[in-house]
C-alpha cells in the first residue's frame, strides 16, 4: 500500500511487540459451556428446547456443537493491542495489520440485537412474588449459586417458571460471564417475567459492553493472571474471521451455518505466530486479514451516547477505507507511555468518564514537520544507543574471554600437580605391598617343606620296623572292581616282611639250634582259645586277604574279655510304662481316641493305634542291636 501524503498520526502500540506484562500470565473466564449441562438435565428437555428459541439462544446452540476454546490465540491477540482512547472498540495489531473489534463485529459473529437502548421505553414488572418464591433478595438480581441451589426444588414448577429460572442461567454463563457468586443487574434479571420485553431486549449490546469493559479496565501488572468477562468465545472466532489464514489451518470451519459463532469448531493448537507470517508471505506475498466491517464512512462507527471522535484513529480508519495504510508506521513510533501507569490503562477507556485535558492535549494533531523531526531525532537517538550497546559487548567478551584462559590455565597446572604427587605416592605404596608378598610366600613354601612328612607307603625304616612287630598295619590300596572293572580304594591288612640281610647261613644255623632244642626238652602243648566271630564284619566287599591273619585275632583274650564286660553293663532297653486306670475308667484313652473308649462294659478293638504302637516297641528293640553292634565295632578299631 502506498504511503499517503505527508506523515499521519495513529494511535501507537500500547505495549512494545514481546514486552508485554500479560505475555507470560494466564487468562480466565467465567463462560464455561459445560455449565449449561447441568442446565439441561436438571430443568428438563422442554425447558432447553424453550431456551434454545430464546433472543440469546444461539449460546445453547454453541454449547451442542464440538467446539475447543483455545486461549492462547485471543491472548496473543490481547497481548498486541493499540492504544486506543475510545472506550467501545478494541484494535489489536498483527505484523503491522490493524484488526478491528467494535460492535459491529461484535453482531455480525452472534446475530444478537445490538441496536442502541430504547430510552423512550417505559417499562416495569412486579418480581416481588417470584423472588420470594426463590427465596432470593429483592433489591437484586440473583447469582448463579442461588440458581443452582433451586434446581431440586423446581423440578416440578411449571414450565414457565423453569424456563425463567433457566433464562438467569444463560444471562449470567453466557451473557454477562461473571462468577458463580457475582449478581445479575436487576433491571436485566427482571426481563425474564415478561417474555416479549426479554425478546425485543438489545442483549448483544449488553453482552460486548460486558466483554470490552473487562478488556479495558484489566489490571495488567502485579498479579500472576486476569480474568474477562462476557461472552469471551465471540473473540476467538473473530480472529478466525479477521485473520483469513488463522480460520483455515486452525478453526476447522463449519459449512452452512447461520451465524459465524456456530460456523468454527476451533482447536487447541499452538500457533507458533512468527512461522504463521512467514508462511503467509511467501505463499500470498502478504497476510491475508479483514481489518474491519465496511460501512458507509457517516456509519463507520457504532452509534453510543458519547460519540467522540478522535483524531489518530479516525486517521487510521480513513486510511484503511482509502487504501493508503502506512504499515510502516509502527516500525518507527515507539510504544505508548500509558503502560509506566499503575493500572497501564489510560482513565478515558472506561465507560462514562471523559478523558482529562492533559491527555486532550497529547492527543491534538501536531504538524506534520514537526512530527518528521521527532521521528528522526528518535532515529539518530537509538542509531547511537545501538553502537554504544555493541562497543561495551565486544569489551565484556574479551574480558570474559581473557579472564577464562587465565583461571582455566591455572586450574589445569593445579589438577595436573596434584595429579602427579598423587600417582607417585600410590606407585609407592604398590610396590612395597608387592615386596612383602613376596617374602611371605617364601617364608610359607619353606615351612611347608620342612613339615612335609615322608611317605608311609614308600618308608624302609617303616617297613622294617614293620616286619619286627607283632602289631598289626592297615593300608589303602586301589582294586578293580570285578563287575564293571573300576578302581576301588580298600582297606587291607599289610603283609609281613622278613628281613633281606639275614644271610642264608644264618637261617640254617637257627634251624639246627632249634631242633637241638627241641630234642632236649619238649615242648610243652598249650591250650588253643576258639577264635569268636563278629556278624557285621563279614562283608563280601571286603578282600579275604584282609583276614589271613585272624589267627591272632582268637589269641586275643583280652579283646574278647573287654567286650563281654561292656555287653553285660548295658542296660536294658527302657520299657514303656503300663497305663493305670482310674476307678471309673474301664479303658485308657490312647490316640485320637473318643468316648467309645470309655463305654462301660465294651473294650475297644485292636485299630491303628495298637499297630504303631506295635510297630514303634519292634523299631526300639533294633535300634538296642544296632547300637550294641556298632559299641562293638568301635572297641575293635
Amino acid at each position: 500500500m502506498a504511503p499517503s501524503s505527508g506523515m499521519r498520526k495513529y494511535p501507537p502500540r500500547l505495549y512494545e511487540a514481546g514486552k508485554t506484562p500479560i505475555q507470560n500470565r494466564s487468562m480466565n473466564h467465567n463462560c464455561f459451556l459445560s455449565n449449561f449441562q447441568m442446565v439441561k438435565e436438571n430443568l428438563g428437555e422442554d425447558v432447553w428446547s424453550a431456551l434454545r428459541e430464546s433472543a440469546i439462544g444461539v449460546i445453547v446452540k454453541l454449547k451442542e456443537l464440538d467446539y475447543i476454546w483455545s486461549a492462547k490465540v485471543v491472548h496473543y491477540f490481547l497481548a498486541n493491542q493499540l492504544a486506543i482512547e475510545s472506550s467501545h472498540e478494541i484494535w489489536s495489531l498483527i505484523d503491522c495489520m490493524p484488526l478491528r473489534f467494535s460492535l459491529y463485529e461484535f453482531g455480525e459473529i452472534t446475530g444478537l440485537n445490538c441496536d442502541p437502548f430504547d430510552k423512550s421505553e417505559v417499562w416495569d414488572v412486579d418480581h416481588q412474588e417470584f423472588r420470594l418464591e426463590m427465596k432470593v433478595p429483592t433489591s437484586d438480581g440473583p447469582t448463579l449459586k442461588e440458581l443452582q441451589a433451586l434446581f431440586p426444588v423446581c423440578r416440578n414448577w411449571p414450565l414457565e417458571k423453569r424456563v425463567m429460572i433457566g433464562l438467569l442461567c444463560l444471562l449470567s454463563i453466557g451473557r454477562f460471564g461473571i462468577s458463580s457468586n457475582s449478581r445479575i443487574p436487576l433491571h436485566c434479571a427482571k426481563r425474564v417475567l415478561d417474555t416479549a420485553a426479554f425478546q425485543r431486549y438489545p442483549w448483544g449490546r449488553v453482552g460486548f459492553c460486558s466483554l470490552v469493559e473487562s478488556i479495558k479496565v484489566l489490571t495488567y501488572e502485579g498479579k500472576k493472571s486476569y480474568t474477562l468477562h462476557g461472552g469471551v468465545h465471540v473473540l476467538l472466532i473473530w480472529i478466525y474471521e479477521s485473520v483469513i489464514g488463522v480460520g483455515e489451518i486452525y478453526g476447522n470451519r463449519i459449512e452452512g451455518a447461520d451465524v459465524p459463532l456456530l460456523s468454527w469448531h476451533g482447536s487447541r493448537t499452538r500457533i507458533n505466530f512468527s512461522d504463521f507470517f512467514a508462511q503467509e508471505k511467501r505463499e500470498h506475498q502478504k497476510i491475508r486479514v479483514r481489518h474491519l466491517i465496511m460501512k458507509p464512512v457517516e456509519d463507520i462507527y457504532p452509534k453510543w451516547n458519547n460519540d467522540t471522535i478522535y483524531t489518530d484513529l479516525d486517521n487510521m480508519i480513513k486510511d484503511i477505507l482509502n487504501g493508503q495504510l502506512n504499515e510502516k508506521f509502527w516500525d518507527a513510533m515507539p510504544a505508548t507511555k500509558c503502560e509506566k501507569r499503575k493500572y497501564g490503562v489510560a482513565a478515558s477507556v472506561v465507560p462514562n468518564v471523559s478523558p482529562s485535558s492533559k491527555r486532550r492535549k497529547d492527543t491534538e494533531p501536531a504538524d506534520v514537520g514537526e512530527a518528521s523531526d521527532m521521528v528522526a531525532a528518535h532515529n539518530v537517538a537509538i542509531l547511537g544507543l545501538v553502537e554504544s550497546i555493541k562497543i561495551l559487548t565486544a569489551k565484556i567478551d574479551g574480558i570474559d574471554v581473557s579472564v577464562g584462559d587465565e583461571v582455566s590455565k591455572a586450574l589445569e597446572a593445579t589438577i595436573d600437580a596434584k595429579v602427579e604427587a598423587r600417582v607417585t605416592v600410590f606407585e609407592t605404596d604398590l610396590w612395597k605391598q608387592i615386596e612383602k608378598l613376596e617374602e611371605e610366600i617364601k617364608y610359607l613354601k619353606n615351612k611347608a617343606d620342612v613339615k612335609n612328612a615322608p611317605d608311609v607307603t614308600s618308608s624302609k625304616a617303616y617297613e622294617e620296623d614293620d616286619a619286627c612287630s607283632n602289631d598289626l598295619s592297615w593300608i589303602v590300596q586301589n582294586k578293580i572292581n570285578s563287575q564293571d572293572g573300576l578302581p576301588i580304594a580298600c582297606v587291607v591288612k599289610k603283609k609281613k616282611k622278613t628281613k633281606k640281610t639275614v644271610e642264608k647261613e644264618d637261617l640254617t644255623k637257627k634251624k639246627v639250634k632249634k631242633t637241638e632244642k627241641k630234642a632236649e626238652i619238649p615242648l610243652r602243648r598249650v591250650k588253643q582259645e576258639k577264635g569268636f566271630e563278629i556278624p557285621e564284619l563279614h562283608d563280601e566287599s571286603i578282600s579275604t586277604e584282609i583276614w589271613e591273619n585272624d589267627r591272632q585275632w582268637e589269641k586275643s583274650v583280652n579283646c574278647r574279655t573287654v567286650l563281654e564286660a561292656l555287653a553285660s553293663t548295658l542296660e536294658e532297653p527302657t520299657r514303656r510304662r503300663k497305663p493305670q486306670l482310674t476307678k471309673t475308667q474301664v479303658w485308657p484313652y490312647v490316640g485320637n481316641s473318643t468316648m467309645r473308649r470309655i463305654i462301660t462294659g465294651e473294650k475297644g478293638s485292636k485299630g491303628a493305634w495298637f499297630w504303631r504302637r506295635k510297630r514303634r516297641f519292634f523299631l526300639e528293640a533294633n535300634d538296642t542291636k544296632r547300637f550294641v553292634a556298632n559299641k562293638k565295632l568301635r572297641l575293635v578299631a
